[in-house]
């Protein structure tokens, strides 16, 4: 996601890739543990919480990459379930905001980095002659899963739950309800004339679409999906009813 806001502690995690600076919340770590803790023992909840770590930060990277190719001076924040990338300064002076074809190259580049990287990932385990298994459904749409051992039991963990955080971290970042990419990018198109319309528009469809999500997820038993996207389309309704 695009955002920020995170205050700086002395527990950071700070490096750089790429000349971009990335800070790791403390937070993160046990937002994600806690999130991946259900029927895991402790190697479990590594193996998650590595792919979690390697998997948001290539989606984030997606973001950042591309705004410097727009120019941008990025940085990366993971904090929570998730991170968000915020655009820094600009190289050379830039009057007035980024056109929409613009803010939406940079918004899909997160999601479309996750599932570049998945299928990388794929071909690399086939031409290593192992076999991962390919499905198309419910309830994300697709997925790659590994049912032979590939080096160790712990790795070959850790790496289904790789493919399923760039795969499934991008998908869920495509609904359309702010303030996750879907929604950005459904504010760009939206607003394409008129950028406070399109906020308007959005936070509109963010509550409708967050609304239907949650029920949806309450009815097939997954409280955290139900939780998160009740909490967005509250947000966004509060959002409507003081700004408009």
């Amino acid at each position: 996601m695009l955002g920020g806001g995170q205050s700086q502690t002395p527990y950071d995690l700070n490096f750089a890739i790429f000349n971009i600076p990335v800070r790791v919340h403390p937070f993160f770590w046990i937002a994600i543990a806690i999130l991946g803790s259900g029927n895991r023992d402790l190697f479990g909840i590594a193996s998650w919480v590595l792919a979690a770590f390697v998997g948001v930060l290539l989606h984030e990277l997606g973001h950042a990459l591309t705004m410097t190719w727009f120019g941008f001076y990025p940085s990366i924040t993971l904090y929570g379930l998730g991170g968000y990338t915020e655009f820094g300064v600009m190289r050379r002076p830039y009057a007035g905001r980024l056109a929409p074809p613009a803010n939406i190259l940079i918004t899909a580049a997160g999601p479309a980095a996750g599932f570049a990287a998945a299928a990388a990932l794929k071909l690399l385990l086939t031409g290593l002659r192992f076999q991962p298994v390919v499905f198309v459904g419910p309830p994300i749409g697709v997925m790659v899963v590994l049912r032979e051992v590939v080096i160790s039991p712990w790795f070959t963990d850790f790496l289904n739950d790789l493919f399923f955080v760039l795969i499934a971290w991008g998908v869920l970042n495509l609904i359309p309800v702010l303030p996750l990419d879907g929604g950005r990018i459904a504010r760009e198109l939206l607003g394409w004339n008129n950028p406070a319309l399109g906020a308007y528009r959005a936070a509109t469809l963010s509550f409708v679409v967050g609304g239907a999500m949650a029920a949806l997820s309450i009815f097939s038993g997954n409280w955290f999906l139900a939780i998160l996207f009740g909490y967005l389309a509250y947000i966004n309704y509060a959002g409507i009813t003081v700004r408009w």
